[in-house]
């Protein structure tokens, strides 16, 4: 018993430190059956110390949650009690501290509800900022929009018909049109040549068809300039099915930048010695076969191999490269002499003993000697990290990131020592002056990155080679701004640098929103550590990339470790295969995880059991973009409910014994205690006959009370045989038609109805399967009830009604027997069915308590169960739901 009680206290102390407020509920009926309320019959220590009342018990449900609108909470409640569907559901309410929202939810459990409630304000706090967020994107948006709009290169957007749906200044002015003029024409209609039309027409194909950018150059000549160089790219763009709904197109004008570059082939025989002077990692190959034969350190270093790798082909000592984009376009250099640059190639290789993506901007150039191709030189420049950087912020960006990378802000020519910056084009937000600018940098670079930059000036001046950087610019409203800068150098044939070419896009919102991902995802780990569960996150494809303090400090696990490799081996190896196949089949479907699983403490080396939890988070479009998931310790708990699944199974055994033995005793008992009883009565009878008219009227009456005595003894020997035996007798269900037993209950009936002018109304009642006899005895002892219990001087009207509804699945009847009788108090619903329940005197209503009882019994041997309502001296009312159907043929 103690170890009994000492469950309890730790299952009430479990139930006291839930995190969340849980309360136990009691249905309040109408006189018509119908749920009004409810009784609080129990809260834990959260619901408590919210509502700051210990007097609570007995109290309505409305009236404890009236200050945050109880009106909307209780109508779920009470669905939830109807229909037995558990709701989920939300209520904001204002109070002296502002704004709170609570998540209820409502779950019936045998005849009591419980409610549980979280306070999710800070959760919704959380939304209302995020909105925020996406508020200031489509700010961005519109900035970008000017951005575009002020840059010199040439930016426009095609459908999939070829028809410009969009076109910025710097086009419309070149062709001299309004956009009115130029937007839904193809390319003929806004002045291209036939050969022109059709070569582009073909490349928006091509970026459809393969869903990835197209690069090109184009030459024409130009009305007043003369013979000019394009280069222009096509960007695919995606709709939210991962289709290309429209191609962004960007051109610029690199004419000088060819002149130069042409200038800068001649002198490319002499830059091959001076190879290992350069920063970049760089490779000369030659040769049919791509042989190795001059490499720099800073090649070497990147791609992990030492100067053994000199006088190898190229391909047996990256065989990774066969076959992709990349070696394609070696071998194309090679073969046609066509030189390649582009940036963020993406070039899956081994470089650390693992095949991982690596992004690198590249630079091919033919090797020509005496007119022949002998070879070729190539240049990588690693930028893995700035795209896989970038390309978490284009998360937010999706469509607009293709146009605003596709351009450039700011767009400049400087002498050779920087001092003189010439040709200032475009500027947007950047600048607000144009043409001819002498000492430019101390106005155009904050002070504070000043000295960076005259380092990396001077540095890319003696290297001859591109200068970047991430600096502040002081704009003339003394605003600050961010911005990248990427410089050229243009070298004549003496390898002396005449000018440079440089280009600064605004980098501002990039800078912001990255401390704000950084400060976010900071206040995110902070909290975290602070839960006493262990926290978790991981991406859309289900590998976890984060675990809070706790995890680490349980299994003692190395940190910066993900993945399965990272959470698998703490398992049990029981439990190994049921998890992983639980959790990626939530990833799949995208539904929520719940599992119970042991984990080992990393210190003690001991298995405790744990429920995980976890929930997709989905942006707007509902796209999963991670997941969030925790880990309960609940070993105590498990420990308690195996035990207690024990007890209860010992209790079962014993209870079973128990009733066996009673009810082997009743059937005993009733027939050995019915001879005693008789001989009572025939004594009785012979001492009258024996001292007839012999005894006074006091005796007389002591005899009658006698006789009465022994009939109720009699009665009550009866009423427990047959209690005793309801659920002892196998009965076999059949088809019965209850207007055929009401009609046999009337018949019986008949003078008791006639003596008390009684009647029974009923009309369609339901044909079931179900046992007859006690169905019988079922609606026999409500109806006799009904007529015993009339009120005096008033004919008892008994109407019986039925019903058809679906619950749990079966059809049910629901029968109800309504009569006008004396009733009874709703406090007294919940006594009215136990045995020997006696609401009224015996001395003026016969009867032994059990005939409600064996009702009940009856329709719980059915699979089905009755209830009753009452108002004192207004009549009562029994319903009584039957399936239509029995599981079983033996009742």
């Amino acid at each position: 018993m103690m170890e009994l009680i000492n469950n309890l206290d730790l299952l009430k102390t479990a139930f006291n430190a839930a995190p969340n407020g849980i309360a136990v509920l009691k249905s309040l009926y109408t006189t018509k059956n119908k749920i009004e309320d409810f009784s609080v019959l129990l809260f834990n220590d959260y619901f408590i110390n919210w509502i700051n009342n210990e007097d609570y018990k007995e109290k309505r449900f409305s009236k404890v949650f009236s200050k945050i609108g109880g009106n909307t909470i209780l109508e779920k409640c009470i669905e939830t009690a109807e229909t037995g569907i558990t709701s989920h559901f939300e209520q904001c309410y204002d109070d002296e501290r502002g704004n709170h929202w609570l998540k209820f939810t409502t779950v019936m459990q045998d005849e009591l509800l419980v409610v549980t409630m979280e306070d999710i304000t800070e959760k919704k706090h959380a939304e209302n900022e995020l909105n925020n967020v996406l508020i200031e994107a489509e700010k961005q948006k519109r900035l970008y929009n000017s951005i575009i709009n002020g840059t010199p290169d040439l930016v426009y957007v095609f459908d999939l018909d070829y028809k410009f749906t969009y076109a910025n200044k710097a086009l419309l002015t070149m062709w001299g049109k309004s956009a009115e003029e130029a937007i839904g024409r193809g390319l003929i209609e806004n002045g291209y040549e036939d050969w022109h039309a059709e070569m582009h027409e073909k490349e928006i194909d091509t970026v459809v068809a393969e869903k990835k950018a197209i690069r090109g150059t184009v030459s024409f000549p130009h009305a007043e300039l003369g013979r000019r160089i394009y280069d222009y790219i096509f960007v695919p763009v995606f709709n939210e099915k991962g289709e290309v709904e429209l191609v962004v197109g960007t051109t610029r004008d690199i004419t000088e930048s060819k002149q130069a570059e042409e200038k800068l082939q001649q002198s490319e025989s002499r830059f091959r010695k001076m190879i290992h002077q350069t920063p970049a990692p760089t490779l000369v190959l030659k040769g049919d076969d791509l042989i190795i034969e001059q490499i720099n350190k800073q090649m070497l270093q990147m791609i992990g191999r030492g100067e053994e790798i000199i006088g190898m082909r190229l391909i047996d000592v990256l065989p990774e490269l066969e076959g992709q984009y990349v070696w394609e376009k070696v071998l194309k250099v090679y073969n046609e002499g066509i030189p390649f640059d582009q940036s963020e190639v993406l070039v899956p290789h081994n470089r650390t003993g693992e095949l991982k993506n690596y992004y690198y901007n590249l630079t091919y150039r033919p090797l020509i000697e005496e007119g022949q191709i002998t070879g070729m030189i190539q240049v990588a420049v690693e930028v893995t990290e700035q795209v896989e950087a970038r390309q978490k912020m284009e998360k937010s960006e999706n469509r607009f990131r293709a146009l605003v990378n596709a351009s450039s802000d700011l767009v400049y020519r400087m002498d050779a020592d920087w001092m003189v910056m010439q040709s200032l084009e475009g500027g947007g937000r950047l600048s607000g002056t144009g043409g001819h600018s002498v000492n430019w940098l101390d106005k155009f670079v904050h002070p504070s990155d000043l000295e960076q930059a005259v380092h990396l000036i001077s540095k890319s001046i003696v290297e001859k080679s591109i200068f970047e950087m991430e600096h502040r610019i002081i704009k003339e409203d003394d605003s600050v701004r961010w911005v990248f800068s990427r410089v050229v150098p243009i070298l004549d044939e003496k390898e002396k640098i005449v000018e440079w070419f440089g280009a600064a896009s605004d980098i501002t919102s990039q800078k912001e929103l990255q401390n704000v991902i950084a400060e976010s995802e900071e206040k995110f780990r902070q909290l975290a550590d602070l839960v006493p569960q262990i926290i978790w996150t991981a991406q859309p494809d289900g590998f976890v990339d984060y675990f809070n303090s706790r995890w680490y400090e349980y299994t003692d696990l190395n940190e910066h470790e993900f993945g399965d490799s990272s959470w698998v081996p703490a398992l049990h190896p029981d439990d190994v295969y049921d998890v992983l196949r639980t959790w990626y089949q939530s990833v799949n479907a995208g539904s929520s995880y719940q599992m119970e699983f042991r984990l080992k403490n990393g210190i003690s080396k001991e298995y405790h059991w744990f429920l995980s939890k976890a929930l997709p988070i989905r942006d707007k479009e509902g796209i999963i973009t991670n997941w969030f998931g925790t880990c309960t310790d609940i070993h105590e708990q498990k420990s308690i409910t195996e035990k207690l699944e024990i007890l209860v199974a010992d209790r079962t055994k014993e209870l079973q014994r128990s009733n066996d033995d009673l009810q082997q005793f009743a059937h005993v008992a009733s027939h050995d205690l019915k001879e005693p009883v008789r001989k009572i009565k025939t004594f009785v009878s012979r001492l009258e006959d024996h001292l007839e008219n012999q005894l006074d009227e006091s005796t007389t009456r002591y005899v009658e009370r006698i006789h009465v005595a022994a009939d109720r003894m009699f009665t009550m020997i009866d009423g427990v045989l047959a209690y005793s035996k309801i659920n002892a007798d196998s009965q076999k269900a059949t088809i019965v038609d209850l207007n055929e037993v009401i009609k046999s209950i009337e018949t019986d009936l008949e003078i008791s109805l006639q003596r008390t002018g009684g009647n029974i109304y009923y009309q369609g009642l339901p044909v079931i399967e179900g046992a007859s006899v006690l169905l019988y005895q079922l609606f026999y002892n409500l109806i006799n009830n009904s007529i015993k219990f009339a009120k005096e001087n008033v004919p008892p009207l008994i109407t019986i009604n039925a019903k058809e509804q679906i619950e749990g699945g079966r059809r049910t009847a629901v029968i109800t027997v309504e009569d006008n009788g004396i009733g009874f108090d709703l406090d007294q619903t919940g006594r009215i069915f136990e045995t020997f329940t006696r609401l009224n005197s015996k001395d003026r209503y016969e009867g032994t308590g059990l005939g409600l009882s064996l009702c009940k019994k009856i329709a719980e041997r059915h699979g089905g169960n009755i209830t009753a309502t009452g108002i004192a001296d207004k009549g009562a009312v029994f319903s009584i739901t039957l399936p239509f159907e029995q599981r079983e043929k033996d009742i």
